[in-house]
């Protein structure tokens, strides 16, 4: 019989036979958390990584050293922020999850939420903003930063055309791009995103955005994540991608996200994700591990994407992240929270023979090396 020939992700399983657990590195749980941690989380990370000189991940509260980024995963696109209006009177319809608490409830909810995720082995999370925050926002981010232990990344940015503010669609390029500028350095953003373009068409205003963020990008060396429209769209992935490349966008810190909602129907082999980390940029996973209503694609087709990105050599750009916006996922009502890429998502490729060194790669040493940058003076 004749000897069938393996795989490249079954030649990694291999080499990485014996290794169990989530394979996060030693994870750092908060002092206020009881218990011991995940079985296998507190494992050595596979390898050192390489940052330039000078290299920090801007958080909410100081700049760090990526090393301080690797003892957990770090999730590139999620957003803290939620309404902090307080609950309507209105009775609830059988089987909703309660309204939400007031302001000082919800902090109190999402510090216990972070807390919950950093035990499962979450150690930073980039909150993507699609507007300017108010004052109450970033106070809000602040306290969740400093009380949970969680480190917290401000993304900022303007989102679709749709949402723009009106003071903004008149300005020039030059003058969205000194107004974003102005506010990284004010609000301490340590991202540029989620920038965002329509579907099917982006508008000439977004096209003007994405070029205005790419002079940000250049005047603050922040990385850029992106969103693609959810209505599975491989021609808008490449799209903004032409547009940042021929800005001078340093590809290294830019990731294209929403690549999840790509659907094989739509894109064969997913030649999509093949050409953004060819030309040096990362694909975004940022809708697993949960079903997402505006796109309805099932984990498994999911996970394919992913497999079929490793397969093809490029674990080194992939960036995982489930877009969290929704409050009936919080663990208080009976969802995984923060941390359903680990604990709903990421099994799924290990039973899959994704090996953990390669795991440990896309969960913390991806991000950090995307997120970590030479800030411009």
């Amino acid at each position: 019989m004749r000897a069938r020939a393996i795989g490249r992700r079954e030649a990694m399983q291999a080499l990485g036979a014996g290794a169990v657990g989530l394979g996060l590195g030693e994870v750092r749980v908060p002092a206020s958390a009881s218990g011991s941690s995940p079985a296998g989380a507190a494992l050595q990370p596979a390898s050192a990584v390489d940052f330039p000189g000078g290299a920090v991940v801007r958080t909410r509260l100081g700049d760090v050293s990526p090393e301080d980024l690797a003892d957990g995963a770090t999730l590139f696109h999620e957003h803290l922020s939620f309404d902090y209006s307080s609950p309507s009177p209105e009775p609830r319809a059988p089987g909703t999850p309660p309204p939400l608490p007031g302001n000082d409830e919800m902090v109190d909810l999402v510090v216990e939420e972070l807390r919950m995720a950093a035990f499962d082995g979450v150690g930073c999370i980039v909150d993507s903003s699609i507007g300017p925050r108010t004052g109450q926002q970033l106070a809000n981010l602040t306290a969740m930063a400093s009380r949970s232990g969680v480190h917290v990344v401000l993304g900022g940015s303007y989102f679709l055309l749709r949402s723009y503010p009106e003071e903004i669609v008149p300005l020039s390029e030059e003058e969205i791009a000194a107004r974003l500028v102005d506010q990284a350095r004010r609000e301490r953003w340590g991202a540029l995103g989620e920038v965002g373009t329509s579907f099917p068409e982006m508008h000439d205003e977004e096209r003007k955005m994405l070029r205005a963020v790419s002079r940000a990008h250049r005047g603050t060396g922040l990385p850029i994540f992106t969103h693609v429209p959810h209505e599975s769209c491989p021609s808008c992935a490449i799209g903004q991608l032409d547009i940042y490349e021929a800005q001078g966008v340093d590809p290294a810190h830019l990731c294209i996200g929403h690549q999840s909602t790509i659907k094989g129907s739509d894109d064969p082999g997913w030649e999509t994700h093949r050409e953004i980390a060819r030309r040096g940029a990362f694909i975004g996973f940022d809708t697993v591990g949960h079903r997402m209503s505006a796109s309805f694609i099932p984990e498994r087709e999911k996970v394919d994407m992913v497999l079929s990105a490793i397969d093809a050599g490029f674990e080194d750009n992939i960036l995982l992240s489930s877009d969290f916006a929704d409050t009936t996922q919080l663990k208080a009502n009976w969802g995984n929270g923060f941390s359903t890429v680990l604990v709903q998502f990421v099994p799924k490729l290990r039973y899959r023979g994704v090996p953990d060194e390669t795991i440990r790669k896309i969960l913390v040493d991806n991000p950090r090396r995307w997120l970590a940058h030479r800030p411009v003076a």
